[in-house]
Formats: structure tokens, sequence, C-alpha cells
């Protein structure tokens, strides 16, 4: 009769967003290693692990900062998905996947890298006024203090390289009161760059002359009461390195990593890990559309 209505049914954001990640990632997870991709018992997983990679960035891609409200989201959407604890684990377990297949990506997506920037970003666990009490990861977390929005917290600190092109080519987490210039070295050797950008926080003579040694020529702006010595201290090396202090921004507010509200480190570690895969897919997006790589819009 024509008087019914016809209804066609259409896929919904959700699993549109979820489509485009898995064609994006499966290309690249069928390269990894045999052993990884065939674990033990792997037969019997009911929902693949590209399936559940490609959930984790659809949730930072809407930017839901809850767990468990994105769970209910994704069933209400008919994705079949494991049962909600389950669904975490199956998280967790896949830190060391997502590193990889972020590793495999910018190895393809990465050309002419002119520069590089490292800065370090806090992550709380409890706030200020709870900090001396606090009993969330006793011993790995610490009390420190993060000199750009001058405030003491309680947590970890988020070490990262990111290159002139958006890209965070590597990244390392340790515990509040950590010195930045510490992981320099292992940052930087992992993605060796000939011209690194890096704040006050790291001005350091002999680390800057170690890492000449090996090639790099490490950027930090001198104080006023420092002998210049043919260091050039412009203020447009100054604007470029606040370029990943807007990387940053982009992360925390889409994955709301500064305030992560777990209680587990490889739970941490894991959400980072995606957060930071989401960040190879989006800026090469970017790239592609001949937009800037540091937006999120």
């Amino acid at each position: 009769m024509q008087g019914l209505l016809k209804t066609i049914p259409k896929s919904n954001l959700i699993q549109e967003t979820i489509r485009k990640f898995i064609r994006i990632i499966t290309p690249v997870y069928q390269l990894l290693p045999k052993y990884i991709r065939f674990r033990q018992n792997y037969q019997q997983l009911k929902v693949s692990d590209i399936t559940i990679i490609a959930c984790m960035l659809t949730r930072i891609d809407l930017r839901d900062p809850s767990e468990t409200h994105f769970h209910q989201t994704l069933i209400a959407a008919g994705i079949i998905v494991p049962e909600r604890s389950r669904y975490n684990r199956r998280c967790r377990n896949l830190l060391q996947i997502m590193k990889l297949i972020r590793w495999q990506l910018l190895k393809k997506y990465r050309h002419n890298t002119t520069y590089e920037i490292i800065d370090s970003a806090p992550i709380t666990l409890v706030s200020a006024r709870r900090s001396n009490q606090a009993r969330v990861l006793q011993g790995v977390a610490n009390k420190g203090f993060n000199a750009t929005k001058q405030l003491y917290y309680y947590g970890f600190k988020l070490h990262a390289v990111m290159d002139n092109n958006g890209y965070f080519v590597n990244w390392e987490l340790t515990a509040a009161n950590v010195d930045d210039r510490k992981t320099v070295e292992e940052l930087l050797g992992k993605t060796p760059a000939h011209q690194v950008l890096a704040d006050g926080g790291y001005l350091s003579r002999p680390l800057q002359q170690q890492l000449r040694t090996q090639g790099i020529n490490f950027w930090f702006p001198l104080r006023k009461n420092m002998r210049d010595s043919g260091h050039v201290n412009s203020s447009f090396l100054k604007n470029q390195r606040r370029h990943i202090e807007t990387g940053f921004n982009n992360l925390n507010t889409v994955g709301h990593f500064e305030h992560p509200g777990t209680c587990t480190l490889i739970g941490l570690g894991s959400r980072l890990a995606a957060l930071f895969l989401w960040n190879t897919l989006k800026v090469h997006s970017n790239l592609v559309r001949g937009r800037s790589g540091l937006r999120i819009d």
C-alpha cells in the first residue's frame, strides 16, 4: 500500500566512526608479528582486537570522558562488545598493540621533519588539597610542581616529543617529581632530529653539549643573566616551541588525560596509547586536506 511508511535503516554516527577506524587499522594490524595476532586462545575472542581499538578511538573522537557511559552508548548503538568489566580488561591488554600500530603509522605518514619539540604535562590523580593524604598508586605516583600552571599536584608527569607537523612521535610517563632533563636522552634517542626545541625547564649546558655529540642541536631559552655565547634566543623559536602546548591542550580536550580518574597504571597507559594513536590519525587526516596538524575541529 502506498500509504504505508517505508523505513530504510541507516548507520548512526558511532557505527560510521568505528567502521572508519577499522578500515584504517586493519591493514596495519596485519603487519604485526604473528605471535601477537595469533596469541593463545585468540580464536575464542568474540570481538576482535581491531574492533576494541576502533571503539577506544571512537570514544576519543566523540570526547566522551566516561568509560562506563561510552560502553552503554555502544550497546545502545547496536555495537557488539563484551560486558563492561571484560571490555575494560580488553582495552588494558591492548596497550602494546596500540603502540606498535602507532609506530607503523608514523613510519608511513611522517615526512620532511624540520624540528621536534619536547615538553611535559601534569597528570593529576587527586586534587591539590588532598595530595598529602593521597593513596592512589602510592609508591608509583608522587607529588610535584608544574611551573607553567603554578600548581602543586599528586600524580604523574607526561613527557612527550612532537614534530613540526603536529605528530606526537614519542612519550614517556614518570612520577610527578622527576626532573624533565632526566628523560631527554631516552626520548630523543628513539626519535632523533637535528633540531630540538625546549623550554627553560630543560636548561642545561652539559645536556646540550652531550646531545651535540649525537648530532642534535638542543635549543632552550636563556635567562637574562646568562651570557649568549652564540646561542640564538629568538622570539620566533619561542613561538614555535609553544606549539606543543597547543598539542597538549588538544589531547586534554578530546581525551581528558590531565584528570584521568583511573586507579591503575596500565589503565592510564592504555588510555594514553589510544590518545596518541588517535593523534597520529587526526594529524594525518588534517595534513592530507591541507590543514594544520594542530586542528581538532
